[in-house]
Parts: structure tokens; C-alpha cells; sequence
């Protein structure tokens, strides 16, 4: 095993080597919503579980068929300087989406990146008929992009697609839904409770049956087809960008927000779990959280560690639904996607983001046991410290992939040496391991170079 540390106040040093929304109101659906015949409710046909969610070819699919669309972002720039609304997908000008031949043409050739001129909005919804009815959500995006933009063309992105799930998909008609006909609008009790029941076994509908209908049969078969396909690569793949709009609308009436809603926890936590921190060419970060200070300073401390499906099954039990979704769906929808994304990933980079805690450890731990072809994992800069490398080291003695393994700048002292020793006695895949500017000294460091 080739080994490399400097370290500080140590007893020994070498010279190491130079060294990535599908919101309430749409997916509240998602329960009720009978996969087309033919279809693969996980994965588009075609695209194996390796390559879905790292190279482009999915995402190509996904838009070379009518059911999902992506905004050109000049025209959300456009629509914020006018102070305009954006309206949903069946009221917009053709010249608003971007098509997917113009997509292929700016990415060209690819980048040693692997970063798409696509974009996701991640957001709750203002109000239940309409997502952003003050246009105050599309002047952020349209902001952060008249910022980001000029980095963007420098990949030759001179254009990005986004996907925005109001224009996106075809979505139901505003003019129709009826306050009344929501839970919120039954007084709680056994009214409230028998409307929920009505809810779940279609008698009743969210927003009235005029609402429901307000779709075309064949638009609501597209609307299905795009939320049983499609969903998780908007967020998931590891080449799509992210913005976060963590913050609600000045103004809003809506009461929950974004950390406590499932849906957005779910496109969250999607993003976060295998994107690259550090980039090569792209001078940008790829889940961009647009409610946090961390976005003006362009770092990635606000980024989450990688939640494994156990890990998220416990967390989204703390958030809450309306419309009447089903916890269980978006379990469901979580665990198969992150499988699949973690299965077929060879390298992982989160290089930079916040200081992990024991319990990040021991989830990202059973992240890295999920990942059958991992061969490379970056956990430089992180602040990781003893008492997290315990519970991350103890998953290395059962990981029987992972090939290297970057530890350099970090607050690695004996003890923390000690576990890793420990599961690397046991461990015979893992071939470079790079300890260097780690605080280690004293026998631990010893047992540990002499493995």
C-alpha cells in the first residue's frame, strides 16, 4: 500500500506527492399516480444503473420525448427584468424551452468535469395552485443566474437548460382549484380525517375535481410518465447543477418551510449525495443554496454529508407532507435512487465541506458499503477529526472496493491513526492512502505505516 503523510509535531515526515424540484404540489401525485405500461419506474430504459447518473445519455433521453421540458435561463432572466409571472408549461412560448440537439451542441465533446449545461430549481411551492404567484422566486433563480452565467459560458455554456417542475411538466390548471376542497379548509377532527380517507381512495381530490381534470388525458399520461422516469436525474445526476431556494418568499402565507418539507428534503438530499466538490475547469459549486451566506462567499459548508437510505428513512420522518403524500413514496423513491446512483459511482469528492460529526461518519460509512465499483474517495480539507474517523474507519473493514483514499489536511491525531490501522489490518483492497498534513505521532503512527 503506498502511504503519504507530513505531518505536524510529529515524529516522522514524508514528502507527499503533488496532489450535484419535485415539490408538494407536483409530486403529491406521485402515490396515485399508475406507472404507464412499459416503463421502469427507477430508470429510463436503456440506462444502466452505472451510467444514469454520471454521463450525459439520460438526461438526453429523458428530453428526447414531449414529457419534460427545460426553460431556457435567458428567459427567466428576461421574465424577472419585466416583472413578469412565470406561468405554467401549457402557457408558455416555445421560445421559452430549450431543446435537447442545442443542449448536445454546448456540451460538445464533454468536460473532465462531467458538468451538463443543465440546471435544477429546488423550492416550495407559495401557495397550493400556484407555486410562485409574486414572481419573487423566479427574481432569485434569475439573480443567482445573471451572476453564475458568465462562469458558466466559460465551459461554453453560453445557455442552460432548467428545470423548473411548474414548466417542466404539464401541470393543472390554477383557475380551477377550490380552497375548500383541501384539508386545510375542513375543521380538524372527524371532518378533516374522513376528507383525508376521501383523498386516499379518490373520491375526493386536492383542489376539487374540476382541478383534477383540468389536465388533457394526454398530458396527464406525460405527466406521469416524467414523474415515474425522469424525477430523480434533475437532482440526482452528478453533472446537473442545483439551486436550493432555502428561504420562502417575503411575504409568503405559507407556514412550512423548506428543512421541514419531505419533498424538498428528498430533492435535498439527492443532490448532495454524489456530485464533486472540487471541479477542475467549472468554477462553480454544483448544489448552490441560495438562502445561505455560503452562496455570496462560494463555498460548500452549507452542503450535507451523503445520507444513506436507513439514514433518510429516520430523517424524513421528522418532515411533514401536505396534499396528501405518502411518506412511505418518497422512502421508496429515495432508496432506489440512491442504490442505483451509489452503485455505479467510481469517484467520490467532497473536499471542503463542513466538518463532519460522528453520525455523518457512520452514514457515509454506509454509503461507501453501497458503492460497488468506488474506487477513489476524496475526504480532504473536512475537519474530520478522532472520534468521526472511528466510526468511518470501522465500515473500511467490510469495504471491499474502495482503492484510494485522500485523508490530507485534516485533525487526524493518534487515536484516529489507531482505527484506521485497525480496519486496514483486515482490509487487503485499499492501496493508497494519503495521511499527509494530520497531526500523528507516537506508536499509533508507527503500527499504522507499518501495515
Amino acid at each position: 500500500m503506498r502511504f503519504y503523510s507530513s505531518t505536524m509535531r510529529c515524529c516522522f515526515s514524508t514528502t507527499p506527492p503533488p496532489n450535484t424540484a419535485i415539490e408538494q404540489n407536483v409530486l403529491a401525485t406521485a402515490s396515485s399516480t399508475t406507472p404507464p405500461p412499459n416503463t421502469t419506474t427507477e430508470l429510463i430504459v436503456l440506462s444502466t444503473a452505472r451510467e444514469r447518473y454520471t454521463t450525459p445519455h439520460a438526461i438526453w433521453e429523458a428530453l428526447s420525448t414531449d414529457h419534460v421540458k427545460l426553460l431556457r435561463a435567458s428567459y427567466l432572466v428576461k421574465l424577472a427584468r419585466e416583472g413578469r409571472v412565470l406561468c405554467r408549461r401549457q402557457e408558455l412560448p416555445p421560445d421559452a424551452f430549450i431543446g435537447v440537439e442545442e443542449l448536445k451542441s454546448l456540451y460538445g465533446d464533454g468536460n473532465r468535469d462531467g458538468v451538463l449545461p443543465v440546471l435544477s430549481v429546488s423550492f416550495c411551492w407559495d401557495t397550493p395552485p400556484h407555486p410562485d404567484p409574486s414572481g419573487k422566486q423566479v427574481a432569485t433563480v434569475a439573480t443567482a443566474l445573471e451572476r453564475e452565467m458568465p462562469e458558466y459560458a466559460k465551459m461554453g455554456f453560453t445557455e442552460m437548460g432548467v428545470f423548473w417542475d411548474w414548466a417542466a411538466l404539464y401541470q393543472k390548471d390554477p383557475e380551477y382549484f377550490q380552497e375548500t376542497e383541501t384539508p386545510e379548509a375542513k375543521p380538524e377532527g372527524p371532518e378533516r380525517d374522513a376528507f383525508l380517507e376521501d383523498l386516499k381512495e379518490k373520491r375526493a381530490f386536492y383542489g376539487g375535481e374540476a382541478y383534477e381534470q383540468s389536465r388533457t388525458p394526454e398530458q396527464k399520461e406525460a405527466f406521469g410518465r416524467a414523474l415515474h422516469n425522469t424525477m430523480d436525474l434533475w437532482y440526482a445526476h452528478q453533472g446537473t447543477t442545483v439551486y436550493l431556494l432555502t428561504q420562502l418568499p417575503e411575504g409568503t402565507q405559507r407556514k412550512l418551510g423548506y428543512d421541514d418539507s419531505g419533498w424538498t428534503t428528498y430533492e435535498r438530499r439527492s443532490a448532495e449525495q454524489i456530485k464533486k466538490v472540487y471541479l477542475y475547469k467549472a468554477k462553480w459549486k454544483l448544489v448552490r443554496d441560495l438562502g445561505s451566506d455560503d452562496f455570496e462567499s462560494g463555498g460548500a459548508g452549507s452542503r450535507n454529508w451523503p445520507l444513506d437510505p436507513d439514514g433518510f428513512d429516520e430523517l424524513i420522518e421528522s418532515k411533514q407532507f401536505t396534499n396528501g403524500a405518502d411518506k412511505g413514496t418518497v422512502k421508496t423513491l429515495y432508496r432506489k435512487m440512491s442504490k442505483a446512483q451509489l452503485s455505479g459511482i467510481e469517484m467520490l469528492d467532497f473536499t471542503g465541506i463542513s466538518a463532519p460529526s460522528v453520525r455523518d461518519m457512520e452514514q457515509l460509512g454506509r454509503c461507501l458499503n453501497l458503492c460497488e465499483n468506488l474506487k477513489t474517495c476524496d475526504l480532504s480539507s473536512v475537519g474530520l477529526a478522532d472520534d468521526a474517523c472511528r466510526a468511518l474507519f470501522s465500515t473500511l473493514k467490510v469495504n471491499g472496493v474502495l482503492t484510494d483514499l485522500n485523508l490530507r489536511r485534516n485533525n487526524i491525531r493518534d487515536e484516529g491513526a489507531a482505527a484506521l490501522a485497525s480496519a486496514l489490518r483486515v482490509n487487503a483492497v485499499l492501496k493508497t492512502l494519503n495521511l499527509s498534513q494530520n497531526q500523528l505521532c507516537g506508536v499509533d503512527f508507527l503500527s499504522l505505516i507499518h501495515i
